[in-house]
């Protein structure tokens, strides 16, 4: 590793260093992937390129976890200064700009809610030539919440609950949930399925979940047999491998299962599944007219889809 000083840091992120920070917290990539929604193997590959970007190794991996090196230790206050303050940074820049009438900028998720948002950013400046939507693309549902929450955007699409009273939000519909499973499965011919059919099954759920309670809810509530393994949570993308690979069943959002769903898989519905409510979001900040055009919006092509 180049070991040599640096007197400037281009190479260093927002995600680097909140990777960092959670790695530093919890002690553990395992436990600090499982807090970022994220896999293991991603993480400890932003770790490692933070570590060439500064020329230093911050921690040490043994059996118990992981340990911060001096040079860690310092970085770690370092870091959690840097990422408080660009946080507010962000909060005051935009509460001086006050962000123009004309533009609102909503927060999506590639993997979950970028494909649907794409049409309504369209049918909006359509309507309003002089508007400009600006899609913010982050990784996971919990990062959306983080720069709704920071001051990166204005609004998005998300699966309710959400803890806390910062933000705002109008329920734009209900998502029942799907079984998605590989073509071959023993259930896959089947037209609908309750949860006491999949007992039996290693299930994962994606992680679109904003608070480790909601995560726990929904974990409970799509495991009702009594001592069973609770489902994994794993990143979006990973729910329709893990099916095509014949490891397990996704168990998803209807919306999102059957949008990334292939065609190794089946989906069915699950009857006894309590629906989770979709809704919109939005900031104190954002314009209150261009929220109740974009709320406009999703219902109209929910109802579409319907």
């Amino acid at each position: 590793m180049d070991r040599r000083p640096r007197s400037a840091l281009p190479e260093l992120n927002m995600r680097q260093l909140e990777s960092f920070q959670a790695v530093a917290e919890e002690g553990s990539i395992t436990r600090a992937a499982a807090r970022l929604h994220t896999t293991q193997q991603t993480l400890s590959a932003q770790i490692k390129q933070l570590e060439r970007a500064l020329g230093v190794i911050l921690l040490v991996r043994d059996s118990r976890g992981v340990s911060l090196t001096a040079a860690g230790e310092i970085f770690a206050d370092g870091a959690k200064t840097m990422v408080a303050g660009l946080m507010e940074l962000s909060a005051r820049m935009n509460t001086v700009a006050e962000q123009s009438i004309n533009q609102l900028r909503v927060v999506c998720c590639p993997r979950s809610t970028a494909s649907f948002l794409i049409r309504i950013a369209d049918r909006l400046e359509a309507a309003d030539p002089g508007l400009r939507v600006v899609l913010v693309s982050v990784r996971s549902m919990p990062e959306s919440l983080r720069e709704l929450e920071s001051g990166g955007a204005d609004a998005g699409l998300m699966w309710l609950p959400i803890d806390g009273n910062r933000l705002r939000y109008s329920v734009i519909g209900q998502d029942s949930w799907v079984a998605v499973l590989a073509r071959e499965h023993r259930l896959a011919g089947r037209e609908r399925l309750p949860l006491a059919d999949l007992a039996a099954e290693t299930l994962v759920l994606p992680a679109i979940f904003l608070s480790d309670p909601a995560e726990r809810y929904w974990a409970a509530a799509l495991r009702p047999a009594a001592g069973r393994p609770e489902p994994t949570v794993l990143d979006t993308a990973d729910g329709p491998i893990v099916t095509a690979r014949r490891q397990g069943v996704w168990l998803a959002p209807e919306s999102l299962g059957r949008r990334y769903a292939d065609p190794a898989t089946s989906v069915v519905p699950i009857t006894d599944a309590p629906p989770i409510d979709a809704a919109v979001v939005w900031t104190a900040r954002a314009s209150e007219p261009l929220v109740t055009e974009l709320i406009r919006a999703v219902r109209a092509a929910v109802e579409e889809s319907s």
